[in-house]
């Protein structure tokens, strides 16, 4: 029997570690990068580390569990906020961050090796809703705009079920979506091709599925999403929190569960006259190969006799493709409609 203790096997959690550094925080003056540097040679703290579930990416977990726990009321006064600009007003730019950052995990060893081993990378990124907008548009037209049923597929908490409640912003002087909205997503659009932006379609019936859905009205699941968000994006952090204001007032409904025993249920409580679109964002990189196969068989044989669309914006590629897929009596049709900065932030159509 192994020991828990043992220090992980650094030819997994060192180059995790430094390929998130490089790809995902990438500005060197970032906090998370600047901790990742000290954190690869730091042996105590990558035994702690070594609690991270393999399917969890290791160095965003470690960084938003202590995120956490600086959020909570009793770490309120702790030094490490003073290196964390979404958590001061006078940040600290003089001292090194690091000492500082592996006293508070060592104090707060046991809470930190609880957190990684229960908690997940779960975000409930809003502004990738400026992508869906346009794609549900596409999926409308090819109904000519007959009712459908709106299932997203990893929910989370329910929050990209309110895209029609947003606000956005795609750099021509118009807003589109709900107008009035006071969370306004902001997205560049690249390239030649534009998207569609005319009324948002009303599908009849939204819903949510997710192996461990966030309850919206659950002050330490929503405190979670917060820790989530890096420290330097302010902006994103006050949306998420307009959205969770904006989703306790009609909480979503998401059921708890495992997609791939759930999709049949939910599909065959469906009349089979209406269509279904489901959608996911960053869901399916964490099935395994096999559950990924399974997802799309059960879609090709859920499809005899009704229509289904699955709209992906998956990571098969960096910028992530999204992709609409048309199943009907087991046929299936592919269309990439747009690559995508993976918060929202731009979008390059594709789509005729």
């Amino acid at each position: 029997m192994s020991n828990p203790l043992q220090a992980p096997d650094k030819h997994q959690l060192i180059p995790r570690i430094e390929w998130n550094a490089r790809n995902v925080y990438g500005d060197e003056t970032s906090l998370y990068f600047r901790l990742s540097r000290e954190l690869i040679g730091d042996g105590k703290l990558l035994v702690l580390a070594s609690n991270i579930p393999p399917n969890q990416p290791a160095p965003n977990l470690f960084f938003s569990a202590v995120h956490y726990l600086l959020l909570k009321p009793e770490n309120e006064n702790h030094p490490l906020r003073e290196f964390f600009p979404d958590l001061t007003r006078a940040l600290n730019t003089v001292d090194d961050p690091y000492p500082i950052f592996r006293r508070f995990c060592l104090s707060h060893y046991q809470e930190m090796a609880k957190l990684l081993r229960t908690r997940s990378v779960q975000v409930n990124e809003i502004g990738r809703c400026a992508y869906f907008l346009p794609a549900f548009q596409v999926v409308a037209k090819q109904l000519d705009n007959a009712p459908f049923i709106l299932v997203e597929v990893g929910a989370s908490a329910g929050l990209n079920l309110f895209w029609d409640q947003y606000a956005y912003d795609y750099g021509d002087d118009i807003l589109h979506g709900q107008r009035a909205s006071n969370i306004i997503l902001t997205c560049e659009l690249r390239g030649d091709l534009r998207p569609p932006l005319d009324t948002p379609p009303r599908p009849i019936l939204r819903m949510g599925i997710d192996l461990d859905p966030k309850d919206v009205t659950d002050n330490d699941a929503m405190l979670w999403l917060r820790a989530l968000i890096y420290p330097e994006q302010i902006e994103r952090a006050r949306r998420l929190e307009q959205a969770i204001a904006l989703a306790r007032q009609h909480p979503p409904l998401v059921q708890s569960g495992n997609a791939l025993d759930l999709l049949p249920r939910v599909l065959n409580a469906i009349s089979p006259a209406t269509p279904v679109l489901l959608f996911h964002s960053f869901v399916l990189n964490q099935f395994t190969d096999h559950d990924r196969a399974q997802y799309f068989a059960i879609l090709q044989e859920m499809s005899q006799g009704r229509r289904l669309y699955d709209l992906a914006l998956e990571p098969s590629d960096w910028p992530a493709p999204m992709t609409l897929t048309k199943y009907e009596n087991g046929s299936i049709i592919a269309q990439p409609l747009a690559i995508c900065d993976h918060l929202g932030r731009w979008m390059e159509w594709l789509a005729e």
